[in-house]
């Protein structure tokens, strides 16, 4: 081990170490021994500030699936939005649950569930210019059915629930026209 007198050894400057549990990066910068400490709070607040926006963020890009989404070209009567980001604790690493209340055929659900998969994934790479954080997609979707919702299995219970429900997001009320 070797102990350095880093205000010494730079021209008075103090070594200051900024770490990312998250990412398990830390990364030191020599500052003036004039940043203060309530610098470094600041710099909590606006990290706190930024967490703050990834639920919002995360919950209009939900919000707009639902607006974009042609319910009767995939068979959906309902769409929600759960878990970390309905509750408001979304953070950058955090996926979007969305519930799909699901009434169509099998090839509704396959042209779906590739539709989603592609929100999924661009939303991840937009997630990851704007966090740092890389994922393979963004939603975490549940589809369930009409026999799901009336025997209240899965995560169907969470339609309608007492505690902790699903919160529905609109859907487009009607099909675009082509070319729009």
């Amino acid at each position: 081990m070797r102990v350095i007198d880093v205000p010494q050894a730079a021209d008075g400057q103090v070594l200051r170490v900024l770490m990312n549990a998250d990412l398990d990066e830390a990364v030191g910068v020599l500052v003036p021994p004039s940043l203060s400490s309530e610098s470094v709070s600041a710099t909590a607040a606006v990290g706190r500030t930024a967490r703050d926006q990834d639920w919002r963020w995360r919950l209009r890009m939900a919000e707009r699936i639902g607006v974009e989404l042609d319910p009767a070209r995939f068979g959906v009567v309902g769409l929600y939005v759960f878990g970390s980001v309905k509750n408001a604790t979304a953070g950058p690493t955090s996926d979007i649950d969305l519930l799909v209340h699901f009434r169509g055929s099998a090839a509704q659900r396959a042209a779906l569930t590739d539709w989603l998969d592609g929100w999924s994934r661009c939303l991840a790479e937009t997630n990851y210019l704007r966090t740092g954080y890389r994922t393979e997609g963004l939603l975490d979707v549940h589809i369930v059915t009409d026999e799901d919702v009336r025997l209240r299995t899965s995560f169907a219970l969470k339609i309608d629930a007492i505690t902790d429900a699903a919160r529905p997001l609109p859907l487009n009320p009607a099909p675009r026209p082509p070319g729009s």
